[in-house]
């Protein structure tokens, strides 16, 4: 049987992605992801939950990343999850949650809000009919006192 670890996320980047490099020379950029998840429990209140990612990105990817994600931009993210135990400063065990993406993409940018980027329109706007005459009926009514062939009348529906 196979093995899979993959997760894909939409969230909004918590910080501008910091590049940096290993000792051996391979860039990395990393930066903070905020996922929310929003519902009502069955006590009926409003809750509002936020998990909290650490997204890495290598290689030539990584400089797309650091050049482009910045802190409010809402960023799909696909990669491995690795959970990684840490202490704070208090001393608590805590956990982080890693993703080391292999695909990143901009959602939306809340910079380009006040200036949307006008998508094509698959349909091209229906252009004012210059001839208002009426057109032809499909399905003409008979003169009054004669009766229609059920044979040639289209359906009702």
């Amino acid at each position: 049987m196979g093995r899979l670890n993959k997760i894909m996320l939409i969230g909004n980047a918590g910080q501008d992605a910091e590049m940096r490099y290993t000792p051996n020379g391979d860039s990395v950029a990393s930066f903070t992801m905020a996922v929310n998840n929003n519902f009502t429990n069955r006590e009926g209140q409003q809750i509002d939950e936020t998990e909290w990612f650490r997204i890495n990105v290598w290689g030539r990817r990584a400089e797309f990343v650091s050049n482009y994600i910045k802190k409010g931009m809402q960023v799909y993210a696909e990669g491995r999850l690795k959970s990684n135990l840490y202490q704070d400063n208090a001393g608590e065990t805590k956990v982080s949650l890693d993703v080391n993406a292999f695909d990143i993409q901009i959602v939306q940018d809340p910079q380009q809000q006040n200036n949307p980027i006008q998508q094509p329109q698959s349909n091209p706007p229906q252009q004012p009919q210059n001839n208002p005459t009426p057109q032809p009926q499909n399905n003409p009514q008979p003169p009054q006192g004669e009766s229609s062939n059920t044979d040639e009348d289209p359906l009702p529906w």
